[in-house]
């Protein structure tokens, strides 16, 4: 067997494998032999005839096809230790060259690889944000605003009010009367001296202006000329005539901003407890807001500084995660994708970009994140490992039948989640490591890390409660989960999906 290596700038290596004939002659015999078995040829039991008989019967072609699927069975494995490549997840194969013998063109995601930058040099000032008294009543406005009260009126409408009437309009440039006819009657409401308000969406800017004035049951008409660039090509240039019916008027009342309000509106007595309390509120999210902007900028000045390599796929199956837990997130509440789009106005192709841009900056994070955890030693604090897992598997479990639990983790699936939240709360105690650099201020001290023993004994607690449960006699944890340091996604040194079909029993005989 004949390998050449190409490594390719995606952090890929293109390997052209030349097979030795022997090999492929018997896989030639045993995918015949394969495929006798499934047909039924005139003389011969089941998979008992002859190659060349079989040949005649089935065909070239099809033995062909079934024997790269063994070859590749049984030589890619021996082409990755052959060639001393330690793939990152599946390969692909990308083409074959010749058949006589086969010249193979498999492309192979390598490991990413990374040289972080000088993280202990970081410096970013770190700027606590203050929240100034106008925030305060605009939040105190906007609570002002939810207890407004609106009461009907017999007067011409003013600005702040609220009108309701019935809209019609017709095109002047269309003489039939139906076809001219854009709104008969349309129901619209508006309040007045509110910019974009909802009749000036409807129909056109500086409608409402046109209300001012008019009283319940009265009626008024007047022309507008849409302009030549407007957005409904049908409109542009077009003069039409519109006629409002009144039909009622509300005076928007709001309440005053005494005690009275904050008596009604809050636990506190005065207007001044209140002010204090929004304001102490709104400091801690805006704390909370800057604290994530703040490690943002810290991580993303660390990538800016590091050498990143890593293959396509990396990218990509972190972009079905973010998918996937998006539509279980929407699903949760009764939405899809598309709403989800429509409701935040993107487009397909904006929003692919969003998921592109987002995938592609996690994977940065990811990689320099763990890097840094791996030169410092930064493993999850015990208690706080334990806290969270506990609460956790409580969530999980909490509406599972002992035996689901049981099932839970004998199929791999709790210790899938005891490893992911050590790996998550390994993310969170670099971040903070790395904020304190940044901040100049004295270095965490480090704590107990986890270790084999306490995953374990979550894990086997969870088992011992849903034996307990089932009223088995609970027996002592015999092994304990190896420790798992977090690490990033990688795949068994295995074919691809696209190169390894469905294992097939093994078939030494050859025909």
């Amino acid at each position: 067997m004949k390998i050449e290596q190409e490594i390719l700038e995606d952090r890929q290596v293109k390997l052209n494998v030349e097979i030795d004939d022997e090999p492929w002659q018997k896989a030639k015999h045993q995918a015949a032999r394969r495929l006798a078995k499934r047909v039924k040829i005139p003389g011969f039991r089941p998979g008992k005839a002859p190659y060349p008989v079989i040949v005649r019967n089935i065909g070239e072609g099809p033995i062909v096809e079934e024997a790269l699927e063994i070859l590749i069975d049984d030589v890619y494995p021996k082409v990755l230790d052959e060639a001393e490549i330690e793939p990152y997840g599946p390969g692909r194969l990308e083409e074959v060259e010749e058949l006589d013998p086969p010249k193979l063109e498999f492309v192979i995601p390598l490991q990413p690889e990374v040289e972080v930058g000088d993280y202990k040099a970081i410096e970013i000032e770190y700027e606590a944000p203050v929240v100034e008294d106008a925030e305060v009543d605009e939040a105190l406005e906007n609570m002002r605003q939810q207890q407004a009260v609106n009461e009907p009126v017999e007067r011409a409408a003013e600005d702040g009010d609220i009108v309701y009437m019935r809209v019609s309009g017709k095109r002047l440039d269309v003489k039939d009367e139906e076809e001219a006819m854009l709104y008969d009657q349309q129901f619209s409401s508006a309040r007045l001296g509110q910019e974009d308000s909802a009749t000036d969406r409807q129909f056109f800017e500086g409608f409402s202006e046109e209300i001012v004035g008019l009283a319940p049951e009265e009626q008024k008409s007047f022309n507008h000329t849409y302009p030549d660039d407007y957005e409904d090509e049908e409109l542009q240039g077009v003069e039409v005539e519109f006629t409002v019916d009144v039909t009622n008027v509300q005076a928007y009342s709001l309440p005053k901003l005494d005690d009275e309000f904050a008596k009604s509106s809050s636990e506190f007595d005065t207007i001044e407890e209140m002010r204090e309390d929004i304001k102490t509120r709104l400091q801690e999210q805006a704390e909370l807001t800057y604290a994530d902007e703040y490690e943002n900028q810290v991580v993303d000045k660390l990538i800016a500084e590091s050498t990143l390599s890593y293959p396509p796929q990396m990218v990509e199956n972190e972009k079905k995660d973010i998918l996937a837990n998006l539509d279980f997130r929407l699903s949760q509440q009764g939405l899809n994708k598309d709403i989800y789009m429509q409701f935040r106005g993107v487009s397909e192709e904006e929003f692919e970009e969003e998921i592109d841009e987002t995938a592609e900056q996690n994977v940065k994070r990811t990689m320099v994140l763990y890097e840094v955890a791996n030169a410092e030693e930064i493993k999850p604090d015990s208690d706080k490992f334990n806290e969270t897992t506990e609460s956790a598997l409580g969530s999980v479990t909490a509406n599972m039948t002992p035996q689901q639990i049981k099932d839970m983790q004998k199929g791999g699936q709790m210790a899938n989640l005891i490893t992911n939240i050590a790996a998550d709360l390994t993310l969170r105690q670099t971040i903070e490591y790395l904020v304190a650099i940044a901040k100049g201020e004295p270095l965490p001290e480090p704590k107990p890390a986890t270790d084999g023993d306490a995953e374990s004994e979550v894990e086997a607690d969870t088992e011992d409660k849903a034996e307990a449960e089932a009223g088995e006699e609970t027996p002592e944890a015999e092994a304990n989960i190896e420790e798992k340091e977090p690490t990033e996604p990688t795949e068994e040194d295995s074919p691809a999906e696209e190169i390894e079909p469905e294992s097939k029993a093994n078939e030494s005989e050859e025909a």
